[in-house]
């Protein structure tokens, strides 16, 4: 299935994607655009976006971005999740709080855990799958999409044959390439256990490390979440850990991980999140110019054969 995922893409897939949640929420428009296009020219085309990403906004950016660049980038978006209730407050929220949140890494987390800026999970039906794909191809400006995927869905909804027959008909209709289950391991599980439509899964790294040999040995395409995002916060936690256990930290400086902590603690998320997902694309955000450039830097590196112990030994 990896093979029929692949042949229906028009270009092969980098090996790093960009991971759009925060585009028109967190970042700006202007400056979301900015980040696309420099991720773009150093040979990145997988975006992945959302109807609730940016606050509601994100498609139609990411169409605005893909304008002359079309046939040269994957566009996957997704189905199940929508753009919080008080959608006005939060959009005026962002926009107040965006120069004060950009210097503050506190505060970027303050934002991400009101509750009013969570998006909603909606019922899955045959219904909203075909109208859902209607409207994302509005807001993108695109008559097809290369990937559409179940937002998180309940591991029993991924098998029902009403999910499974409104898919096919977005696949015969031309309006997406092909179908996945982005979620959790147990939904990318019975996406196995259904087989046709779907021919990707996109899940986290730590539900890779968790039960990857299972979901590589099925043969579909697999992409990785973000990998500041993995866990609930594993970016954080694994610099908490290095803060507290400094020998753990001189460990990973003499295996050429970075002198400052949380730099170093995404370093070795990437490099794991590269070393369990060998064969398929890794999500990150790449907003950030550095982080940006430091992603890109590791991702042309010879993959890490330490990176996997390194952090169950920083993680101990």
């Amino acid at each position: 299935m990896i093979g029929a995922a692949l042949a229906a893409l028009p270009i092969a897939p980098s090996r790093l994607g960009f991971g759009c949640a925060s585009l028109g929420s967190r970042v700006a428009p202007a400056a979301g655009l900015d980040a696309l296009a420099a991720a773009f020219d150093a040979g990145v085309n997988w975006f992945d976006v959302a109807p609730a990403y940016g606050a509601g906004h994100a498609e139609a950016l990411l169409g605005r971005f893909l304008r002359g660049r079309r046939d040269r980038a994957i566009v996957v978006t997704k189905v199940g999740m929508a753009p919080p209730r008080r959608l006005g407050a939060m959009r005026l929220a962002y926009a107040l709080g965006r120069p004060l949140a950009a210097r503050a890494a506190s505060l970027r987390r303050g934002f991400r855990g009101l509750a009013a800026t969570r998006n909603r999970h909606l019922p899955l039906t045959a219904d909203l799958i075909e109208r859902s794909i209607g409207e994302s191809l509005k807001r993108l400006g695109l008559d097809t999409v290369d990937v559409y995927a179940l937002h998180d869905p309940d591991p029993a909804d991924v098998a029902r044959q009403d999910v499974r027959a409104a898919l096919a008909r977005v696949l015969d209709r031309g309006q997406a390439r092909a179908v996945a289950v982005a979620g959790g391991f147990d939904a990318c599980r019975a996406a196995v256990a259904a087989g046709a439509p779907y021919s990707a899964l996109q899940t986290a790294v730590a539900d890779l490390e968790y039960g990857g040999a299972e979901l590589a040995g099925a043969g579909l395409l697999l992409v990785s979440h973000s990998v500041f995002g993995v866990g609930g916060g594993a970016l954080e936690r694994l610099a908490a850990r290095l803060a507290a256990a400094p020998q753990r930290h001189r460990r990973l400086v003499a295996a050429g991980y970075s002198a400052d902590r949380r730099r170093a603690a995404a370093e070795l998320l990437l490099d794991c999140a590269l070393a369990d997902n060998p064969d398929g694309v890794v999500l990150a955000s790449m907003f950030d110019a550095a982080h940006r450039a430091a992603d890109l830097a590791r991702v042309r590196r010879p993959a890490s054969a330490m990176a996997l112990g390194l952090l169950d030994e920083a993680l101990a």
